[in-house]
């Protein structure tokens, strides 16, 4: 719920003053800023397992090999999180200032972060040495990959579909 009313407060904080975006579209969506959060999220949880299980597994790789071997996979849709979120940010930083800009980014963040936390929570439950294998497996496998698979694939894939626009 708490995701919902912060991409909900996001899309309203930018949409009222939103200059056109591309070809005089309003660019803050409440699908977007979710599929966009939701890509950023992954990389967030990528990142996290890296640091929380190479070790553990004894892989020699950096956590930022990992997410960025991620990211690679994930290419189309953490270039169009990319792409929009750093718009909604120059919105932002549009319509009220620096100090609007730093205060979306870190809303953006917190909840990237408090989501992710929860993913991790869930993927990491168990005995750590046990967890770390599982999910690390589930990584190398492209399990955590965003795939049609995932039940919000159709607003990632808008979110593509516009950044390409």
């Amino acid at each position: 719920m708490r995701l919902h009313r912060t991409l909900l407060f996001l899309a309203a904080a930018c949409v009222a003053a939103a200059a056109p975006a591309q070809q005089g579209a309003v660019l803050a969506t409440p699908e977007r800023d979710g599929a966009a959060v939701f890509v950023a999220q992954g990389s967030y949880v990528v990142g996290r397992l890296g640091r929380e299980c190479l070790d553990v597994i004894g892989r020699p790789e950096t956590p930022e090999k990992l997410v960025a071997a991620w990211r690679e996979r994930n290419a189309r849709f953490v270039d169009a999180s990319a792409k929009y979120l750093d718009l909604r940010l120059q919105e932002a930083e549009a319509t009220g200032g620096t100090a609007r800009r730093v205060s979306a980014l870190a809303e953006i963040r917190a909840v990237v972060q408090a989501n992710g936390e929860n993913s991790l929570r869930t993927l990491m439950q168990g005995r750590k040495e046990d967890a770390c294998m599982r999910v690390i497996t589930l990584l190398d496998s492209g399990a955590l990959d965003i795939s049609s698979k995932l039940p919000q694939y159709d607003q990632l894939e808008a979110l593509v579909r516009w950044a390409e626009r």
